[in-house]
């Protein structure tokens, strides 16, 4: 039978494949598969590795159908610190009536375009709300100590997209008046453009920005997006958490952490 197989950011660099379709024998299981890229690429064994069956993360027992999408994902970026080099390429939540306007809009987003904060606080505004907390995340120009020259964000869309309504859909089940969107571009970002937004609208303060941090927290540790940094000593992919490794527990551990000063 045949699956279609993707790869990203340093794994598509490392095997030297995009995308493709793959023969495999039945019963056979996405951790077979990986392996039996791995030994064609030795060094992509020794990189942590998610795997995603029809854009969903899966445990490494999962069993491949035909025509299944099947996505092996490197660490997100996560905001994290360790660095991988670089290689060259040779080859739902419930809504009552008073928020239709709400669900009627698209709240989540990756795109090559430019973000535009003040459209995501549209998405999220209602007469309800006495707080609306808007996050930037942008490209700054060093890292490490190095100076950085730009960023070039990769993504699995699709993927990523549904990933941020899963976000949306645990705040709801945390603060349900809370209204979250966001939206992440990809490609190449200049320093000091942002490659990621958030706006959250909440009838009081608190719940605001404790949503908004929750969110941060999700997005850094499963959203499939890849960041590679352009520095002064050469090309890195930035290796985060594997995606689905860290729980909804570690972000509410940091947003009860956190602590907000009254003004």
């Amino acid at each position: 039978m045949r699956v279609h197989v993707k790869f990203f950011a340093i794994f598509r660099e490392m095997v030297g494949v995009k995308t493709e379709w793959a023969e495999i024998a039945d019963e056979t299981t996405v951790e077979q598969l990986w392996k039996q890229y791995a030994a064609r690429s030795p060094r992509v064994g020794n990189i942590r590795a998610a795997y995603a069956v029809n854009q969903r993360l899966v445990k490494p027992e999962q069993v491949l159908n035909e025509g299944d999408e099947v996505g092996f994902l490197p660490p997100v970026s996560g905001g994290a610190s360790p660095k991988i080099k670089s290689q060259k390429l040779k080859v739902k939540s419930r809504q009552n009536s008073r928020n239709s306007r709400y669900s009627r809009i698209k709240n989540v987003s990756v795109t090559r375009k430019r973000l535009d904060l003040g459209a995501l606080i549209k998405c999220v505004e209602f007469p309800g709300a006495g707080a609306i907390i808007t996050f930037s995340g942008v490209v700054r120009d060093n890292a490490k100590g190095k100076p950085v020259g730009h960023l070039e964000y990769e993504a699995y869309p699709e993927m990523a997209e549904q990933a941020m309504r899963d976000i949306i859909a645990e705040i709801h089940e945390r603060w349900p008046e809370a209204r979250v969107a966001m939206a992440h571009r990809i490609g190449k970002l200049k320093i000091g453009e942002p490659s990621l937004i958030i706006a959250v609208a909440a009838p009081h303060r608190p719940e605001a920005y404790a949503a908004s941090r929750y969110a941060i927290e999700r997005v850094k540790a499963i959203l499939p997006v890849w960041k590679k940094e352009f520095a002064a000593d050469g090309e890195y992919w930035v290796e985060g958490p594997v995606a689905g490794e860290l729980p909804p527990e570690k972000a509410d551990a940091v947003v009860r952490d956190a602590e907000y000063t009254p003004f």
